[in-house]
Protein backbone atom coordinates (compact mmCIF):
# COMPACT_ATOMS: atom_id res chain seq x y z
CA UNK A 1 0.00 0.00 0.00
CA UNK A 2 1.24 3.47 -0.80
CA UNK A 3 2.91 5.29 2.10
CA UNK A 4 0.79 8.39 1.55
CA UNK A 5 -2.54 6.54 1.73
CA UNK A 6 -5.11 8.40 3.81
CA UNK A 7 -5.17 7.47 7.49
CA UNK A 8 -8.39 6.09 8.88
CA UNK A 9 -9.80 6.08 12.38
CA UNK A 10 -8.75 3.04 14.43
CA UNK A 11 -12.19 1.51 14.27
CA UNK A 12 -12.08 1.58 10.44
CA UNK A 13 -8.53 0.19 10.23
CA UNK A 14 -9.28 -2.64 12.63
CA UNK A 15 -12.61 -3.67 11.07
CA UNK A 16 -12.04 -4.76 7.48
CA UNK A 17 -14.91 -6.34 5.59
CA UNK A 18 -14.96 -10.06 6.41
CA UNK A 19 -16.88 -12.55 4.35
CA UNK A 20 -17.36 -16.29 4.57
CA UNK A 21 -15.60 -18.49 2.02
CA UNK A 22 -17.51 -18.63 -1.25
CA UNK A 23 -19.36 -21.92 -1.87
CA UNK A 24 -17.49 -24.21 -4.21
CA UNK A 25 -20.28 -24.18 -6.81
CA UNK A 26 -20.05 -20.39 -7.10
CA UNK A 27 -16.27 -20.52 -7.35
CA UNK A 28 -16.62 -22.92 -10.26
CA UNK A 29 -19.55 -21.26 -12.04
CA UNK A 30 -18.59 -17.58 -11.88
CA UNK A 31 -15.57 -17.95 -14.22
CA UNK A 32 -17.81 -19.86 -16.64
CA UNK A 33 -20.48 -17.14 -16.62
CA UNK A 34 -18.17 -14.12 -16.79
CA UNK A 35 -16.75 -14.88 -20.24
CA UNK A 36 -20.08 -15.40 -22.05
CA UNK A 37 -21.63 -12.41 -20.29
CA UNK A 38 -18.74 -10.20 -21.34
CA UNK A 39 -19.09 -11.41 -24.93
CA UNK A 40 -22.84 -10.72 -24.92
CA UNK A 41 -22.28 -7.24 -23.49
CA UNK A 42 -19.65 -6.39 -26.11
CA UNK A 43 -22.00 -7.62 -28.86
CA UNK A 44 -24.85 -5.60 -27.37
CA UNK A 45 -22.71 -2.44 -27.29
CA UNK A 46 -21.95 -2.93 -30.98
CA UNK A 47 -25.63 -3.06 -31.92
CA UNK A 48 -26.25 0.60 -31.05
CA UNK A 49 -25.28 3.67 -33.04
CA UNK A 50 -22.95 5.37 -30.59
CA UNK A 51 -21.97 9.01 -30.82
CA UNK A 52 -19.67 10.89 -28.44
CA UNK A 53 -19.99 14.61 -27.75
CA UNK A 54 -17.63 16.76 -25.70
CA UNK A 55 -14.58 14.52 -25.83
CA UNK A 56 -12.49 17.52 -26.82
CA UNK A 57 -12.99 18.74 -23.24
CA UNK A 58 -10.76 15.97 -21.91
CA UNK A 59 -8.30 15.98 -24.84
CA UNK A 60 -5.60 17.72 -22.73
CA UNK A 61 -5.97 15.04 -20.02
CA UNK A 62 -5.72 12.26 -22.58
CA UNK A 63 -2.73 13.84 -24.30
CA UNK A 64 -0.88 14.23 -20.99
CA UNK A 65 -1.83 10.77 -19.71
CA UNK A 66 -3.54 12.33 -16.69
CA UNK A 67 -5.83 10.08 -14.70
CA UNK A 68 -9.26 11.40 -13.88
CA UNK A 69 -12.41 10.37 -12.04
CA UNK A 70 -15.36 9.89 -14.39
CA UNK A 71 -18.71 10.36 -12.64
CA UNK A 72 -22.19 9.37 -13.76
CA UNK A 73 -25.53 8.76 -12.10
CA UNK A 74 -26.03 5.09 -11.20
CA UNK A 75 -28.87 4.93 -13.72
CA UNK A 76 -26.51 5.70 -16.60
CA UNK A 77 -23.59 3.34 -15.94
CA UNK A 78 -23.96 0.93 -18.84
CA UNK A 79 -22.62 3.21 -21.55
CA UNK A 80 -20.34 5.16 -19.22
CA UNK A 81 -18.36 1.91 -18.85
CA UNK A 82 -18.61 1.32 -22.59
CA UNK A 83 -17.17 4.77 -23.25
CA UNK A 84 -14.29 4.33 -20.80
CA UNK A 85 -13.30 1.08 -22.49
CA UNK A 86 -13.01 2.99 -25.76
CA UNK A 87 -10.38 5.22 -24.14
CA UNK A 88 -7.99 2.37 -23.30
CA UNK A 89 -5.98 2.75 -26.55
CA UNK A 90 -5.38 6.37 -25.46
CA UNK A 91 -3.77 5.26 -22.21
CA UNK A 92 -6.76 5.39 -19.86
CA UNK A 93 -6.89 2.60 -17.29
CA UNK A 94 -10.63 2.30 -16.49
CA UNK A 95 -11.88 1.01 -13.15
CA UNK A 96 -15.06 0.67 -11.12
CA UNK A 97 -16.09 0.10 -7.52
CA UNK A 98 -17.63 -3.34 -6.95
CA UNK A 99 -19.26 -4.72 -3.81
CA UNK A 100 -17.02 -7.01 -1.73
CA UNK A 101 -19.94 -9.42 -1.26
CA UNK A 102 -20.00 -12.89 -2.79
CA UNK A 103 -22.50 -11.72 -5.39
CA UNK A 104 -20.10 -8.92 -6.35
CA UNK A 105 -17.56 -11.53 -7.42
CA UNK A 106 -19.39 -12.15 -10.69
CA UNK A 107 -19.42 -8.40 -11.41
CA UNK A 108 -15.69 -8.19 -10.68
CA UNK A 109 -14.92 -11.08 -13.00
CA UNK A 110 -17.16 -9.62 -15.71
CA UNK A 111 -15.38 -6.26 -15.51
CA UNK A 112 -12.00 -8.01 -15.69
CA UNK A 113 -13.09 -9.73 -18.91
CA UNK A 114 -14.02 -6.29 -20.26
CA UNK A 115 -10.63 -4.83 -19.37
CA UNK A 116 -11.94 -2.78 -16.43
CA UNK A 117 -10.19 -2.96 -13.06
CA UNK A 118 -12.59 -3.81 -10.22
CA UNK A 119 -11.88 -2.26 -6.82
CA UNK A 120 -13.74 -4.27 -4.21
CA UNK A 121 -15.52 -2.16 -1.63
CA UNK A 122 -18.98 -1.02 -0.61
CA UNK A 123 -19.76 2.59 0.22
CA UNK A 124 -22.73 1.30 2.26
CA UNK A 125 -20.84 -1.19 4.43
CA UNK A 126 -17.31 0.21 4.69
CA UNK A 127 -17.17 3.62 3.06
CA UNK A 128 -13.80 4.76 4.43
CA UNK A 129 -12.16 1.45 3.57
CA UNK A 130 -13.60 1.53 0.07
CA UNK A 131 -12.28 5.07 -0.39
CA UNK A 132 -8.83 4.05 0.82
CA UNK A 133 -8.71 1.08 -1.55
CA UNK A 134 -9.88 3.24 -4.45
CA UNK A 135 -7.29 5.91 -3.58
CA UNK A 136 -4.49 3.33 -3.54
CA UNK A 137 -5.66 1.89 -6.87
CA UNK A 138 -5.70 5.38 -8.42
CA UNK A 139 -2.19 6.08 -7.20
CA UNK A 140 -0.56 2.69 -7.78
CA UNK A 141 -2.29 1.72 -11.04
CA UNK A 142 -2.93 5.18 -12.48
CA UNK A 143 -6.60 4.20 -12.45
CA UNK A 144 -9.47 6.31 -13.76
CA UNK A 145 -12.33 4.77 -11.75
CA UNK A 146 -15.96 5.30 -12.66
CA UNK A 147 -17.91 6.59 -9.65
CA UNK A 148 -21.70 6.62 -9.31
CA UNK A 149 -22.14 9.18 -6.52
CA UNK A 150 -25.75 8.20 -5.83
CA UNK A 151 -24.96 4.46 -5.47
CA UNK A 152 -25.14 1.81 -4.35
CA UNK A 153 -28.61 2.09 -2.83
CA UNK A 154 -29.61 5.69 -3.59
CA UNK A 155 -31.53 7.84 -3.34
CA UNK A 156 -31.24 8.27 -7.08
CA UNK A 157 -29.67 11.55 -8.30
CA UNK A 158 -28.50 12.49 -4.81
CA UNK A 159 -24.80 13.32 -4.96
CA UNK A 160 -22.87 11.80 -2.06
CA UNK A 161 -19.54 13.43 -1.13
CA UNK A 162 -17.28 10.38 -1.57
CA UNK A 163 -16.32 11.21 -5.16
CA UNK A 164 -15.37 14.75 -4.18
CA UNK A 165 -13.17 13.62 -1.31
CA UNK A 166 -11.53 10.99 -3.53
CA UNK A 167 -10.74 13.67 -6.10
CA UNK A 168 -9.26 15.93 -3.43
CA UNK A 169 -7.13 13.13 -1.98
CA UNK A 170 -5.80 11.89 -5.32
CA UNK A 171 -5.49 15.27 -7.03
CA UNK A 172 -7.51 13.94 -9.97
CA UNK A 173 -10.09 16.04 -11.85
CA UNK A 174 -13.70 14.87 -11.91
CA UNK A 175 -15.25 14.38 -15.36
CA UNK A 176 -19.07 14.19 -15.55
CA UNK A 177 -20.39 11.67 -18.09
CA UNK A 178 -23.91 10.70 -19.14
CA UNK A 179 -25.84 9.23 -22.04
CA UNK A 180 -29.33 9.14 -23.51
CA UNK A 181 -30.91 6.94 -26.16
CA UNK A 182 -33.65 7.13 -28.76
CA UNK A 183 -35.23 3.87 -27.57
CA UNK A 184 -34.68 2.16 -24.25
CA UNK A 185 -36.25 0.54 -21.23
CA UNK A 186 -35.98 1.31 -17.53
CA UNK A 187 -35.52 -1.65 -15.23
CA UNK A 188 -37.49 -1.95 -12.01
CA UNK A 189 -34.45 -1.23 -9.87
CA UNK A 190 -34.09 1.48 -7.24
CA UNK A 191 -32.34 3.73 -9.78
CA UNK A 192 -34.56 2.82 -12.76
CA UNK A 193 -31.50 1.67 -14.71
CA UNK A 194 -31.66 2.86 -18.32
CA UNK A 195 -30.95 0.14 -20.92
CA UNK A 196 -30.90 1.25 -24.57
CA UNK A 197 -32.56 -1.16 -26.99
CA UNK A 198 -30.42 -2.76 -29.70
CA UNK A 199 -30.10 -0.67 -32.87
CA UNK A 200 -31.12 2.53 -31.07
CA UNK A 201 -28.98 5.67 -31.16
CA UNK A 202 -26.97 6.42 -28.02
CA UNK A 203 -25.56 9.87 -27.30
CA UNK A 204 -22.73 10.00 -24.77
CA UNK A 205 -21.87 13.45 -23.45
CA UNK A 206 -18.58 14.26 -21.69
CA UNK A 207 -18.57 17.31 -19.48
CA UNK A 208 -15.87 19.79 -18.53
CA UNK A 209 -13.26 18.41 -16.09
CA UNK A 210 -13.72 19.86 -12.60
CA UNK A 211 -10.57 20.55 -10.62
CA UNK A 212 -10.87 20.47 -6.83
CA UNK A 213 -8.49 21.83 -4.23
CA UNK A 214 -6.28 18.99 -2.90
CA UNK A 215 -7.32 19.30 0.73
CA UNK A 216 -8.58 16.75 3.23
CA UNK A 217 -11.69 17.46 5.27
CA UNK A 218 -13.97 15.29 7.37
CA UNK A 219 -17.02 16.66 5.58
CA UNK A 220 -17.77 18.31 2.26
CA UNK A 221 -19.46 21.66 1.81
CA UNK A 222 -23.06 21.73 0.51
CA UNK A 223 -21.87 24.12 -2.21
CA UNK A 224 -19.39 21.56 -3.61
CA UNK A 225 -21.96 18.79 -3.50
CA UNK A 226 -24.55 20.96 -5.24
CA UNK A 227 -22.03 22.02 -7.88
CA UNK A 228 -21.09 18.42 -8.70
CA UNK A 229 -24.70 17.24 -8.79
CA UNK A 230 -25.59 20.10 -11.12
CA UNK A 231 -22.70 19.15 -13.46
CA UNK A 232 -23.98 15.58 -13.73
CA UNK A 233 -27.54 16.71 -14.31
CA UNK A 234 -26.33 19.12 -17.02
CA UNK A 235 -24.56 16.44 -19.10
CA UNK A 236 -27.64 14.25 -18.73
CA UNK A 237 -29.81 17.13 -19.98
CA UNK A 238 -27.51 17.72 -22.95
CA UNK A 239 -27.61 14.03 -23.88
CA UNK A 240 -31.40 14.00 -23.71
CA UNK A 241 -31.54 17.07 -25.96
CA UNK A 242 -29.31 15.40 -28.54
CA UNK A 243 -31.55 12.36 -28.88
CA UNK A 244 -34.62 14.57 -29.22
Amino acid sequence: MADDAPQLPDRERSAPTVQKPMPKWRTQLFPLFAGPLALLLRLYWRTVRLRISGEERIAPLLAAGTRFIPCCWHQRQIFAICYLRRLRPLGVNPGALVSPSKDGELGARLLAKLGVTAVRGSGRRSGALAMRDMYVAIKDQNLSPLIAPDGSTGPAHEFKPGAIMLARLSGSPVVPVSFACTRGIRLRTWDRLLVPLPFSRVEVVVGEPIELEPIMAMSESPESIERMGAALSEVERLAEELVR
